[in-house]
């Protein structure tokens, strides 16, 4: 394995566990050039990346993060969200609407834990890491678009499918 990042998300090492991925980076990548790297790929994927600049930031509710506290807030929160409407196509800038204090879901095909054809079809469009999956949970990925919070579901494989 020839870099860390990718060593992290093998299997063997998590040994099943998650790492926690804030809403916004207090990361940036600034290398545009080296093993894995090129200015190319530097600015098509990393240049415009969005990330915390505030030296001191206050972390909050940190107790709901404990997986029982998560996993009872997230199965609210889908149990309250509006299904997207599939004859909108995610590319269409309209796609979620201008709105404040919703929540949307998104159900995408994802047939098993590698599927993510899909997936990288709607993160191409939303113009977020469409490289490889990951930054899931349980087949579920959770963003924040137009101040909302948006669940895109891999169905049939998300147990969130089923909430």
């Amino acid at each position: 394995m020839w870099d860390w990042d990718m060593w992290m998300r093998l299997e063997d090492v998590r040994r099943g566990r998650e790492c926690i991925v804030p809403d916004v980076s207090r990361t940036y990548h600034f290398g545009s050039s080296g093993l894995n790297m090129n200015s190319y790929f530097q600015d098509i994927y990393f240049k415009k990346h969005s990330f915390n600049t505030l030296q001191y930031v206050e972390l909050r509710d940190l107790d709901s993060l404990r997986r029982e506290a998560y996993e009872a807030m997230l199965h609210e929160m889908l149990q309250r969200g509006e299904v997207q409407n599939d004859t909108y196509n995610p590319c269409d800038e309209n796609f979620l609407p201008r709105t404040t204090g919703h929540i949307y879901l998104l159900f995408i095909q994802m047939l098993h834990g590698k599927d993510f054809s899909t997936w990288l079809q709607v993160a191409r469009c939303l113009q977020i890491w469409d490289l490889d999956g990951r930054g899931y949970h349980h087949g579920m990925w959770r963003l924040n678009i137009k101040s909302n919070p948006f669940f895109i579901i891999g169905y049939p494989y998300s147990p969130y499918a089923y909430v």
